[in-house]
């Protein structure tokens, strides 16, 4: 397993999809500074609030793209014969291939989130802010949930490369899947507004969404990015519950993945 993993990580980094999504990173560090400078008051915090933002775009193409390339496009390039022709169970195969994208991913969040740091840290001038950023343990718990939030992405994306026939259908569906599910919290929260206005939207859509909430993750819940803006952190029952919703959920997604590489006919 260890070894698919280690595959996993050169293979990562030398694809081209990887060095393009680089730039469109440090593109996203350069976007927050410029954000900074415009802002009339409170630059960093500005800064630090765009700069999170790229980081989940950034970190989310990048872990469906190595999702795509590192086994749907094997499978439809046959390559994944040679890989399975060694005397060990299929499942080794594909959780080293889910454990080279969380490496790769967790390396990328790490160095943009050291960028940004930097960033912020230049990007007030002289300006003294009366609520000053938390670019230390703030900003790396931020990143740690960022991480948590890719993790169960690139599970559905595996999943969803264990039975796709196409490479393109793991790369829609899983940013698909982050879309839908780092905004289900807030459209049910909406829907069940009685001020919102939407009462005939909730009728008819209220039930659906509901719904959505028991066949994907509230990942929307992970985004902590209030900590390190202005210090305030959500409860401990909070933070930990997300934490191990997710895990259960990515060990859930995880098995099934298994099974149904296990048994899949290639041909």
């Amino acid at each position: 397993m260890w070894q698919h993993a280690i595959v996993a990580w050169r293979s990562g980094l030398r694809s081209r999809s990887f060095h393009a999504l680089v730039v469109l990173g440090l593109l996203a560090m350069g976007a927050a500074y410029l954000a900074a400078q415009f802002s009339g008051r409170q630059p960093n915090t500005v800064a630090l609030d765009v700069g999170i933002s790229g980081v989940r775009f950034v970190a989310l193409l990048m872990v469906v793209f190595w999702c795509q390339e590192l086994v749907a496009r094997e499978v439809e390039r046959k390559t994944v014969f040679f890989a399975l022709a060694y005397p060990v169970p299929r499942s080794h195969y594909l959780l080293g291939r889910y454990l080279g994208v969380l490496a790769l991913a967790a390396c990328s969040i790490v160095i943009l989130g050291g960028l940004m740091s930097l960033m912020v840290s230049v990007s007030g001038g002289n300006f003294v802010q009366v609520s000053p950023v938390e670019i230390g343990f703030g900003l790396w718990a931020t990143m740690l949930y960022v991480f948590i939030d890719i993790a169960v992405v690139a599970a559905f994306t595996i999943l969803i490369a264990t039975i796709s026939t196409t490479p393109l259908l793991p790369l829609a569906l899983g940013v698909a899947f982050a879309i839908a599910a780092r905004s289900l919290g807030t459209a049910l929260a909406y829907l069940r507004d009685k001020d919102s206005g939407a009462v005939d939207v909730a009728d008819a859509l209220g039930p659906v969404v509901s719904a959505f909430q028991w066949l994907i993750p509230d990942l929307g819940r992970l985004d902590i990015r209030s900590a390190a803006l202005y210090g305030q952190w959500p409860t401990f029952e909070v933070a930990a519950l997300s934490a191990a919703m997710c895990a259960t959920y990515i060990i859930a997604t995880l098995a099934i993945s298994t099974v149904i590489f296990r048994n899949r006919q290639f041909s």
